[in-house]
């Protein structure tokens, strides 16, 4: 392959991994020669970009996603992450420069990663009873002066991802109760087919509490019959009132008598 259609297909402000420089015919002998003339930069063991372009934490996941071919992304941007990505920056806390990564059990972040300082903090999280295939999980989202899209949590799914790894001394901080009181765009549709194929019971019952909480109109429109939450009693924070509709133990700021 020519160089110049080599560097035309890699995108703009894009890791590449020697494994889709060898889907598009380039053998890593071959990159190397690349980098060690200029025309591509070695960022990592077995990672490459086009020399001088800047690159971020997108970069990076862009490279993550690409390796993978079933259609279904290995790992994406969710939870907190995904949320500010939708414009719900302004909920969340100031000053996180954390990116909430989630994937599935076996995925692990590549050792080149670890040594770059351009794509700051990640954290990677497992996908907590949220299956990769459930509907209404990822949508597409380019970040501004790239010329590649991720897959990245929609909003419903990425809120189910927060709670999902959030210690139980947490559910009800500020940081979520203030979350929920500005998602009130959800789409009952989308919550409902995600709710129902989430296996995670305490999941499902703290979100239904912090939903319930925020009086959101999408709210009164979840079919919770339909769920399945598990039978008995759940403490989800220490010294609180046992919720009559959902069985779990809430602050006294969250209880509502049935």
């Amino acid at each position: 392959m020519k160089i110049n259609q080599l560097l035309h297909k890699i995108p703009y402000g894009a890791v590449v991994t020697t494994a889709w420089l060898a889907s598009h015919g380039v053998t890593s002998d071959q990159a190397r020669k690349l980098a060690g003339s200029g025309w591509l930069q070695r960022v990592g063991h077995g990672a490459y970009c086009q020399a001088g372009e800047p690159l971020t934490w997108e970069s990076a996941v862009f490279a993550l996603q690409t390796s993978d071919d079933t259609g279904l992304p290995p790992l994406w941007p969710g939870g907190q992450t995904a949320l500010a990505l939708h414009g719900f920056a302004h909920y969340l806390p100031m000053g996180e420069s954390t990116t909430h990564l989630y994937g599935k059990e076996a995925v692990r972040l590549p050792r080149w990663l670890s040594d770059v300082e351009w794509a700051g903090r990640m954290v990677l999280h497992s996908e907590k009873g949220l299956p990769v295939q459930l509907p209404g999980s990822f949508t597409d989202y380019a970040p501004d002066g790239r010329a590649f899209s991720l897959q990245v949590s929609t909003p419903e799914r990425a809120v189910l991802e927060w709670i999902s790894v959030t210690p139980n001394a947490l559910l009800f901080s500020s940081e979520l109760v203030d979350t929920f009181g500005g998602l009130n765009t959800l789409r009952p549709r989308r919550l409902q087919a995600l709710l129902e194929g989430c296996r995670s019971v305490r999941t499902k019952r703290a979100f239904l509490v912090l939903a319930r909480h925020a009086g959101h109109a999408w709210y009164g429109r979840l079919e919770s019959p339909r769920l399945d939450l598990g039978k008995g009693k759940r403490q989800l924070c220490q010294g609180g009132k046992l919720d009559r509709e959902y069985h779990v133990t809430v602050p006294e700021a969250m209880y509502r008598p049935k």
